[in-house]
């Protein structure tokens, strides 16, 4: 399980309870940024909770964070709380000073640009250039932010970087999977904290909707679809756990942490659709619609499972390289965790 108790995980979850209550999100998305949440996220310095003391931050213990992430997540948070985490982790491992404000991240190839999650929200973006080797830190608030076509509320953008100059930019040592591993962590820790929420919104209603005289959940159909997501979410909350534990055990190297990462991104990404579909029939019309409070969780649940590639993406990445790897090694990634690169 992922571990949500300490300081900041305690703290992060009590700041979305008070303040990001089931009518936030959806103001959110009707335009009504919640600036008094933002607010009280950063003053308590969670967003820094991942840079070291040295660099302005507070150093927090990698799972203790993982928790404060599944809290936002449980709360379908309209603020790019995690992203801004992740920003700030990687320029703090290229030794530049954190962003001022909220961020996102991005990381780019050979292309000149970049999907941007959070894009329309996030005053700084944080790029991991492959080509060069660098971490740069840009200004979002200079681009012309136009919204990509998304299933996700969160406001996704595309960022051109050619033409834009960097605010500080150094080498790193973090390689491309280094980053990945971390990227694909957060988004599993998220995913499988908003599929628990779904599944709960999804139990409380068939016990109070009644049909025929007796409550939805009396029957047998019903129990089933559920049953089956519960298992999911279970094999997602597993996958997640593994992820994160990966993560913390090779903090300084989190290359090593890349398959873990990889693999759950696979797994949550094949539970999504098994657990998505029966989460709305089992609702109904009322699942449908924007009012009710399931579509926060389901859309960025299709929307993480689909940043920096899908599970197919993923599983065709994996499969390739253990295919060039002897049998003892994949049993012994399998059974200890400690893979051994092709």
């Amino acid at each position: 399980m992922i571990n949500t108790e300490g300081m900041v995980a305690e703290t992060t979850a009590k700041i979305y309870t008070d303040l990001c209550g089931r009518e936030v999100p959806h103001k959110a998305e009707a335009g009504e940024y919640p600036q008094a949440l933002w607010n009280a996220l950063t003053e308590n310095g969670l967003p820094l909770a991942w840079v070291s003391e040295a660099n302005g931050g507070f150093g927090a213990e990698l799972d203790e964070v993982f928790g404060a992430i599944w809290a936002s997540a449980q709360a379908a948070s309209p603020v790019p709380f995690a992203e801004t985490l992740v920003a700030n982790w990687m320029l703090d491992r290229a030794g530049l000073a954190p962003a001022d404000s909220s961020a996102s991240f991005a990381i780019s190839g050979r292309t000149p640009s970049a999907d941007i999650p959070f894009g329309m929200h996030a005053d700084k973006i944080v790029l991991f250039d492959e080509t060069h080797q660098e971490i740069s830190l840009f200004d979002n608030r200079l681009a012309v932010r136009s919204p990509e076509a998304a299933l996700s509320p969160d406001g996704m953008t595309q960022f051109i970087f050619s033409g834009h100059v960097a605010e500080q930019s150094a080498r790193t040592s973090l390689s491309r999977r280094a980053v990945e591993a971390m990227i694909l962590t957060v988004r599993a820790v998220q995913m499988a904290a908003s599929m628990e929420t779904a599944l709960n919104l999804s139990i409380d209603y068939v016990s109070q909707r009644e049909q025929f005289g007796r409550p939805l959940s009396k029957f047998q159909a019903i129990q089933h679809q559920l049953a089956v997501a519960a298992s999911e979410c279970a094999a997602a909350t597993m996958a997640a756990t593994q992820a994160a534990s990966a993560i913390i055990r090779h903090s300084d190297d989190p290359e090593q942490a890349w398959h873990e990462a990889v693999i759950a991104k696979v797994q949550i990404g094949h539970s999504v659709e098994a657990v998505t579909v029966p989460f709305h029939q089992v609702h109904g019309a009322m699942g449908y619609t924007q009012e009710y409070d399931l579509h926060h969780h389901t859309r960025r649940l299709w929307a993480w499972r689909d940043a920096l590639g899908n599970e197919h993406h993923w599983s065709k990445m994996l499969g390739a390289e253990l295919a060039l790897t002897s049998p003892d090694q994949i049993w012994k990634g399998v059974t200890t965790g400690h893979w051994v690169a092709s």
